[in-house]
């Protein structure tokens, strides 16, 4: 903690989906300086070879440390696929990842075919593979590939995203009714997807981790509205700020916005 007895913690993604995260976490602590990391300068994660995630998860984990943040939730799947367990390894601050959430779905529905939707490189991953691999024998999970939809919606294309995701739905509602958003960024389609599919169960990570971050830090739970918030978003693209905006004040009033360039060190507020 720092000298005022407060939590300073770092989030990070390649855009906006980790702010989902957040506003889970927000409704579940008290008393906690958060700062988030957008990286969209750098934007989608999920269409990179796993060697560039690793490279620029290090440098969004370096830059959060820097701002003094004495711990760090990757708020992005594929960056926690790909770099988590490196990192770990190599610093003491503790780092906290997110994986879909397929052992509340498969616990809860179990003999039932489970459809997880995510970006190709989180489903190609190893630590998505030993996930699957630790279930039950006969336990049938449907991965749903969904490249490009964080962008369209970190470009506030809701409509377009909508189209998108749906269209992925269609080929697999007919034969399953339990879905896992393994991506931050699709969590923002949750109430839209219930709306048209009012029969199916969706699950997604940010309790889970929000619970798990609570627990290993010790973090006070939520009294009233004392957490503070700093978005940072890495680009200079002024048109990401609206829609930051407006998630951030669903979150809360009181944050601060700025626009960034972490490879040239300007700050643009």
């Amino acid at each position: 903690m720092n000298s005022r007895g407060r939590y300073k913690i770092g989030i990070f993604d390649s855009g906006l989906g980790g702010l989902s995260v957040l506003r889970t976490l927000w409704k579940e602590t008290s008393n906690i300086d958060y700062i988030y990391f957008g990286d969209l300068i750098n934007s989608p994660y999920g269409q990179k070879s796993k060697s560039e995630v690793l490279e620029l998860s290090k440098n969004a984990f370096e830059y959060l440390i820097e701002k003094d943040c004495e711990a760090v939730l990757f708020a992005c799947n594929t960056a926690t696929a790909a770099a988590a367990d490196f990192l770990r390894a190599k610093h003491s601050v503790p780092i906290f990842g997110m994986e879909p959430a397929l052992k509340p779905a498969v616990n809860q529905n179990p003999g039932v075919k489970i459809a997880v939707f995510a970006t190709d490189l989180t489903l190609k991953e190893d630590k998505f593979k030993n996930l699957v691999s630790g279930f039950p024998l006969g336990t049938e999970i449907l991965p749903v590939p969904c490249e490009g939809l964080a962008k369209l919606i970190d470009k506030d294309l809701w409509e377009e995203a909508w189209d998108l995701f749906d269209s992925k739905i269609k080929t697999v509602v007919k034969d399953c009714d339990v879905f896992v958003l393994g991506c931050t960024h699709y969590v923002f389609l949750r109430e839209r997807i219930l709306y048209n599919y009012p029969k199916v169960k969706v699950y997604d990570g940010n309790l889970g981790t929000t619970l798990h971050m609570k627990r290993i830090l010790n973090l006070p739970d939520f009294q009233e509205n004392k957490n503070q918030l700093d978005i940072l978003l890495n680009t200079s693209d002024s048109d990401y700020v609206h829609l930051a905006g407006r998630i951030a004040k669903t979150i809360t009033p009181n944050h601060t916005l700025s626009l960034i360039n972490t490879t040239i060190g300007k700050l643009h507020v």
